[in-house]
């Protein structure tokens, strides 16, 4: 207890210390991101900007996907299923200590684990009615009716931050965690909401001593202070890379690109695609004919060209990124003219179109061609632009035909949010469950993706929502900045600048 006592006192000093600190002082990376984070409660959020501060850096997970698509070990040693792939056991590392200064326990990642089920309907379609528990030989277990699979994937995966935490602060699903503690190379010092976030070095960091150089290599933790400050505007994040008060940013604007490329100081990072852009449909208020109308309206490439210009993004319509779930595009032959006698056919005529967007990231202007595009077919559009915290209580009340939103990749496609009847777009088809049921219980990848196959067949003329093209994020640092690892988001825990070796 004493020696706990001390170290929480030496932990206050140190973070009392660096917060009345010069901000110069030390070494400091500056990062400017456009996305304020709406809570510090990953389980809870699907933000992207709060997966890359939080999620690696501040919190762990059992497992991590690297490069390559393989399941790695972070938290734990390895896993095994059993059962016919019903049971699954996890061994953890041990001697792994939290940022209060207490050793991650069996206990604390099955209190973990089992909020994160609750906090997800994706994991907790595959877990059903099971939840984790801790076997006699100090191993995390799960034993479920149906087939588990999928589950070191959703456990790894980033949209679904399954990070471990000491049970003392695993609240229940409908209390957001506000008290950050995490195993990872850094700890949360600072939180001004929608100003920054800081993080400071873990000084008792313990990782897994793995080589290499990729997501799943060991973390060194170069700087002694990482401040995210977010910072809306492009123009803004631009300047400020480009003057040296920021060291990396992200979300670069597409005309951009272009002087970045040639100005020797800066390097870009990107070129995967690394999410969609979906027009979500109000299943409420948006019927099958409306919809058909709409997709036979648009024109994708333009839609995508309106954000990206000339850079930036794929034109594909499946709901996968490219990989072993992405499904040949429907040839549909759409255009002006095909819309309208469709919509005359059908009496849609002046049918209200209400669009709901955000300003963020340009993706108003893809709202600004659709209600074009859709005026000249015969639909009566209109356009409501908000700010994202805007964005995301308007969209919860329900009145818009289409929504459109950016989403990130995930690895699976039973983890696209906008197939949850749950989510805005409120999409309850039997059918589509029945295929997601099926996908989440196939004994074999290989079966899995059969099934995909069929469903993303089902959702092209069904419609729940249509997918244009997928994006490509860019993101930008000075040129002097070195070890960043920019894969399915960007990780910071190994970035350094020239001349900063490890301590």
């Amino acid at each position: 207890m004493m020696k706990k006592l001390l170290y929480l006192v030496s932990l206050l000093s140190f973070l009392l210390v660096a917060c009345s600190a010069p901000e110069d002082e030390g070494r400091v990376l500056h990062v400017a991101y456009s996305q304020d984070v709406p809570s510090l409660d990953v389980m809870r959020s699907n933000n992207r900007s709060l997966r890359d501060m939080l999620v690696g850096q501040v919190y762990e997970r059992l497992f991590v996907l690297d490069e390559d698509g393989n399941i790695t070990g972070e938290l734990a040693e390895e896993y095994r299923l059993e059962n016919e792939g019903r049971r699954f056991v996890a061994t953890l590392r041990s001697g792994v200590p939290f940022h209060d200064g207490t050793l991650m326990e069996p206990e604390d990642v099955v209190c973990s684990l089992n909020r994160w089920i609750d906090c997800y309907e994706d994991a907790a379609r595959i877990a059903g009615t099971a939840r984790f528990e801790v076997s006699d030989d100090g191993e995390v277990v799960l034993e479920a009716m149906n087939s588990l699979t999928f589950l070191p994937y959703l456990l790894a995966s980033s949209p679904l931050s399954a990070v471990i935490m000491p049970k003392e602060l695993c609240l229940s699903p409908d209390d957001l965690v506000s008290s950050v503690v995490g195993t990872g190379p850094y700890m949360l010092s600072g939180y001004e909401e929608g100003h920054r976030i800081v993080l400071e070095r873990f000084p008792s960091y313990v990782g897994t001593g793995r080589g290499g150089d990729g997501i799943a290599a060991d973390k060194k933790a170069y700087a002694d202070r990482i401040e995210y400050l977010i910072v809306p505007d492009s123009i803004a994040r631009r300047i400020g890379l480009e003057r040296g008060e920021y060291d990396y940013i992200n979300d670069v604007m597409s005309q951009d690109i272009p002087a970045f490329e040639k100005n020797g100081e800066i390097k870009l990072y990107g070129g995967d695609e690394s999410g969609s852009i979906a027009l979500v449909f109000n299943k409420r208020t948006a019927d099958p004919d409306l919809r058909k109308a709409v997709d036979l309206a648009i024109d994708p490439d333009s839609l995508m060209k309106a954000c990206y210009g000339d850079y930036g993004y794929a034109l594909h319509e499946d709901y996968m990124e490219k990989g072993p779930f992405s499904v040949p595009d429907p040839g549909i032959e759409r255009g002006v003219e095909r819309a309208r006698e469709f919509i005359e056919e059908n009496d849609l005529a002046g049918r209200q179109v209400r669009i709901l967007v955000s300003n963020l990231s340009n993706l108003d202007k893809i709202a600004v061609v659709l209600a074009d595009e859709l005026e000249q077919a015969g639909l009566d559009a209109s356009i409501t632009v908000l700010d994202w915290a805007g964005f995301l209580e308007k969209r919860n009340e329900g009145e818009f035909e289409i929504m459109i939103s950016a989403f990130s990749s995930v690895p699976l496609p039973v983890m696209k949010l906008y197939l949850s009847p749950t989510y805005p777009g409120w999409y309850s088809s039997e059918t589509s469950e029945a295929y997601l049921e099926s996908f989440l219980d196939a004994p074999s990848m290989e079966e899995a993706v059969a099934i995909w196959n069929e469903a993303q067949e089902f959702y092209y003329a069904d419609l729940p929502v249509i997918v244009p093209g997928h994006y490509m994020t860019i993101h930008a640092s000075s040129s002097d900045l070195e070890g960043v690892i920019y894969f399915d988001g960007a990780h910071l825990w190994n970035a350094r600048k020239t001349g900063w070796e490890e301590e």
